[in-house]
């Protein structure tokens, strides 16, 4: 029984030498975004989960309510789940001024409005998606109420509104004094102000359980406002994170806003790249420029960034028609740079089936159940498993190496795998990368990902052979020696069983001994 007893201690220590520390730490350590993949949500627009709650929604009216709740959310968390998503980013869910369907006209912060549901509802729903595995970041909007809010004339809330005026975006003070869209624009130096709404974002933490925020319309609040907010929240929630909506392409403009806390911005640089990028007759050249120009957001705050092909202000990808193959191709291209970019991936819903929608409202359209296109949501799914797979591909480092108009390569370093990317233009073309160049002295080719891709370790290289509009990644790594961890832990199992069937059979016999 001893050197039974002693093989069991000996698979014990081998099983926990080859499980991740990461299996044993998780709950300990802090969250890094780089490791997530986000799932935008429209709630209004992404199910109807309870039709008693539909009040005076209208199916098919583009700028009105049209049933979506958070009931749906709920009944569709395996299904973001299944797409290999991490975390789920949902519009704000307050109640709102009449017509708000979109979350941005706030009537009453504590209250969820009816249409959406309840806020044992929004609870739930953050249960359910935790016990998933799921984050759960809700949309705040701190900047302003909605229109004709009645605070406005009610005689108690006075000070709490700068005066009204339009914004004139090349001068920040009107930025963050004036009434964004005709917005009632809250005055957050009164110190009343600043207390409601760091209390509420407080409140709204500890009653939900929500991982994070983000904050609409940052670049309209003052950053000292900012910085205020951030210092009561992370008191509380050290673990908070803190995504902020800053509308600006510059790196450099947006950094101050990261001096002021908040963990993240929103990454319109990389959507302008990837407009011009993937046009028809754009140059796949810009596609290389985001990474290298992030620099400007700081040391060390490179991938602080939410990045995004579209979403619900802009136009989807597709554009307003149904996508023809062309654009299905181009599309597919945009998600394989989507999740393999530095930062954190935001895929907004419907994109993943190439739904198409002109400018808001049209961008905002239902999400369809059925009689999508499987293609480009497997396609997803296979990015998002990968990249949650790779960790060069969530937190390497980015290196250009080669672009032109119709051919963009680069790769991401960080981990067991080198990742190669090609994104490549109208015309078919072979590419050789030397392994040096990676990197690497050999090693040997794990995985191939892109239709109409081949490639292959020869000559000290990598050579790729690329079809018109492909977007290919390659996986190298070093030459596999002896076993690999899944093999010593299925050996270590194994080895565990046998030891359990050794010491029944002992204890068979003994007893067969004594009877």
């Amino acid at each position: 029984m001893r050197t039974l007893r002693q093989l069991f201690l000996s698979t014990v220590v081998l099983v926990a030498s080859v499980t991740p520390a990461s299996a044993t730490s998780a709950a300990a350590a802090p969250t890094d975004w780089r490791d997530e993949a986000i799932y935008m949500v429209m709630t209004d627009r992404f199910r109807n989960g309870d039709p008693t709650n539909d009040l005076d929604s209208v199916p098919g009216k583009a700028d009105w309510w049209q049933g979506g709740d958070l009931r749906g959310v709920i009944d569709e968390l395996d299904y973001i789940k299944g797409l290999g998503m991490t975390a789920i980013w949902m519009t704000p869910v307050a109640q709102q001024i009449k017509g708000g369907y979109h979350g941005y006209w706030t009537l009453d912060p504590y209250t969820v409005d009816p249409h959406f549901g309840s806020l044992s509802t929004l609870q739930e729903l953050v249960r359910k998606a935790h016990e998933k595995g799921l984050k759960v970041v809700l949309d705040v909007v701190l900047n302003h109420l909605g229109y004709g809010h009645p605070w406005l004339t009610d005689g108690g809330h006075a000070g709490w509104f700068h005066p009204d005026c339009p914004v004139n975006f090349s001068d920040q003070s009107s930025v963050e004094n004036c009434w964004l869209a005709g917005l009632p624009d809250l005055n957050t130096e009164n110190p009343a102000v600043r207390a409601y709404l760091v209390e509420w974002a407080n409140w709204l933490i500890e009653q939900t359980g929500v991982d994070g925020f983000r904050v609409d319309a940052a670049r309209h609040l003052s950053k000292d406002f900012l910085r205020a907010l951030v210092t009561s929240i992370r008191a509380k929630h050290p673990a908070f994170w803190i995504l902020g909506e800053v509308y600006s392409s510059g790196y450099r403009y947006q950094s101050g806003y990261l001096d002021a806390g908040i963990d993240a911005v929103t990454d319109f640089q990389t959507y302008d790249s990837v407009r011009i990028g993937l046009d028809p007759r754009g140059n796949l050249a810009q596609l290389a420029t985001s990474p290298s120009l992030a620099a400007d957001l700081g040391a060390g705050r490179e991938d602080a960034r939410a990045i995004f092909i579209d979403n619900h202000d802009l136009p989807r990808f597709v554009g307003r028609d149904a996508p023809d193959a062309a654009t299905k191709a181009r599309l597919a291209q945009a998600l394989v740079y989507l999740f393999t970019m530095p930062g954190t991936p935001v895929l907004y819903y419907g994109t993943e089936i190439a739904l198409p929608g002109g400018p808001d409202p049209d961008d905002r359209r239902p999400m369809p159940w059925t009689g999508a296109d499987e293609t480009i949501r497997q396609l997803v799914r296979d990015l998002a498993t990968m990249r949650l797979a790779i960790p060069s591909l969530r937190r390497g480092s980015f290196d250009e190496l080669q672009s032109e108009r119709g051919l963009v390569v680069y790769d991401r370093r960080g981990g067991p795998d080198v990742a190669v990317v090609a994104i490549n233009g109208d015309e078919q073309r072979s590419v050789d990368v030397p392994l040096a160049k990676l990197g690497l002295d050999g090693g040997d080719l794990h995985r191939t990902m892109g239709t109409g891709t081949s490639g292959r370790i020869e000559g000290g290289a990598l050579r790729m052979t690329l079809a018109p509009r492909a977007a290919a990644i390659f996986l190298l790594g070093a030459a596999p020696s002896g076993l690999p961890p899944w093999s010593i832990l299925g050996l270590a199992v194994v080895v565990l069983l046998i030891a359990g069937a050794f010491a029944i059979s002992v204890r068979l016999r003994r007893r067969l001994r004594q009877g």
